[in-house]
């Protein structure tokens, strides 16, 4: 079994979360990636049309991507 979420670690306790989820109505795949900014969700979602593109992303992504999303919502919020 595939795992359905990841959670990566960065500095000064932040963190970024990825989840893959099934939607039914689109007959999709989901990526969502999101962190907390100060007691607010930043979220993005991405599309797959198979279940193994979806989870690849979730194995691959790294750390130094997980930062570039944590300062892109930062900035983006500010």
């Amino acid at each position: 079994m595939a795992k359905f979420a990841k959670l990566i670690e960065l500095d000064n306790d932040e963190q970024v979360l990825l989840t893959v989820n099934y939607n039914d109505d689109d007959d999709n795949f989901e990526v969502f990636i999101r962190t907390d900014l100060e007691g607010c969700v930043a979220q993005i979602k991405l599309g797959f049309d198979s279940e193994e593109k979806a989870n690849n992303i979730l194995e691959t992504y790294s750390q130094e991507q997980a930062v570039k999303f944590r300062s892109e919502m930062v900035a983006m919020l500010s």
